[in-house]
């Protein structure tokens, strides 16, 4: 029981701060500049950093997922046990569901608003299944070299996902569905989030299948 608090508050605090991270520096972009390219990289810089940071504090406590489908690919892997599965995944939406209320308030936007941002298209979907594909091969190809290594690939692959996506690599349905409830540059529209979620099991389906070929100990 100690194992899965110390589990859950870590997995919380880091999928919180992920949003905030993510949510705030795009109202702090959107503050400063109306130039949307400006916008995207200050984003993508904080992004990219904060994830680099999360990950290397919280992966000897909790491996540092904040997403329910890593979280998901883990477990069916044998990487993670499955019965702490729930306290993985409602650690990661309710951590999420935090951050973007408390980067809301920062900014003087209501806690909780939905976001008027489309983001549909089939060229998108499938934009955000590869998205979701990439990051999960990426972090149990890096997983043997250590947690700053796995820290350093995914805040750099995230990075890079920002611009050569044109979903702008979410990547992470517990990120999807707290980014519906922002009103800004970050956020999605609440009738294009099934869609994102969708295409992110998808690619989370296929690199399971692509990990189990490429890394297993049988090879």
């Amino acid at each position: 029981m100690k194992n899965r608090n110390r589990y859950f508050l870590a997995e919380f605090i880091g999928s919180s701060f992920l949003v905030m991270i993510i949510v705030g520096s795009g109202l702090m972009a959107e503050n400063l500049t109306n130039d949307v390219a400006v916008m995207l990289i200050a984003n993508t810089i904080a992004t990219g950093a904060g994830l680099f940071v999360l990950i290397s504090v919280f992966a000897d406590v909790s491996g540092a997922h904040f997403n329910p489908f890593v979280s998901i690919a883990m477990a069916i892997t044998g990487k993670l046990k499955k019965r702490l599965l729930p306290y993985y995944i409602f650690a990661q939406l309710f951590g999420c569901l935090l951050g973007v209320g408390l980067a809301n308030f920062f900014f003087e936007h209501e806690i909780y608003e939905l976001s008027t941002k489309s983001r549909d298209g089939i060229y998108i979907f499938t934009s955000e299944v590869i998205a979701t594909l990439g990051l999960i091969i990426i972090i149990f190809g890096s997983m043997k070299s250590g947690k700053i290594a796995v820290a350093a690939c995914v805040g750099l692959y995230i990075t890079a996902g920002y611009w050569f996506t044109s979903s702008t690599s979410f990547a992470n349905p517990a990120v999807t569905i707290a980014r519906t409830f922002t009103e800004s540059f970050t956020g999605i529209n609440y009738m294009n989030t099934p869609y994102y979620i969708l295409a992110e099991l998808i690619g989370m389906l296929i690199a399971v299948f692509i990990i189990k070929s490429l890394f297993s100990k049988k090879n």
